[in-house]
């Protein structure tokens, strides 16, 4: 029998690396979460993929429905509202409010920590290459749970790379994950 699986898919990491995957080769294509999920996790018995996400305090349509589609997806989005915060450039002395994340990388950490102590899953399947969840993803597999990041090589952090039990470039799996329009 296959090992229980679960994907915890931090969205900004992947928007973000994606993007400058595409403006480096020229491309112009999005994301197929469905595909990643189900790429990512074959050969598995996938229980539970989850999409980490924040959103600002009154949703926009476009973004409701794109979380709407993930849930009847079988995808479960976690969200945080936005938070604005004041910023001021050094550099242009340009100065404002932004809308930046808050409490993202802490669900994404803690959901991965929750499985672990239910043990629910034999393997947590991690789509980001972001550092920060290097000490969640240790205590883990202390527990016994196989980790696999899953990332694109330019954003994947050496320290991430190093903890995993498995590694999945995106740059490898980009063409059967992309959207088809």
């Amino acid at each position: 029998m296959p090992e229980k699986s679960l994907v915890l898919i931090d969205a900004e990491n992947v928007l973000r690396s994606w993007q400058n995957f595409c403006k480096i080769n020229n491309l112009n294509e999005r994301v197929d979460y469905v595909k990643l999920r189900d790429t990512v996790s074959k050969d598995t018995n996938l229980l539970r993929a989850y999409f980490y996400d924040g959103v600002p305090e009154n949703i926009p349509l476009k973004k409701k429905n794109f979380l709407d589609s993930l849930r009847k997806s079988g995808i479960q989005p976690r969200t945080k509202v936005l938070k604005n915060r004041h910023y001021f450039c050094n550099k242009c002395g340009d100065s404002g409010l932004r809308a930046i994340q808050k409490g993202v990388d802490v669900s994404l950490a803690t959901d991965i920590l929750r499985h672990a102590w239910q043990g629910t899953c034999d393997i947590c399947i991690v789509v980001s290459g972001d550092e920060d969840y290097k000490d969640a993803i240790d205590v883990v597999k202390d527990k016994g749970i196989k980790v696999w990041i899953v990332s694109f090589k330019s954003s994947l952090s050496k320290e991430l790379s190093l903890s995993a039990d498995k590694v999945i470039l995106l740059d490898d799996i980009f063409h059967d994950i992309k959207r088809q329009f």
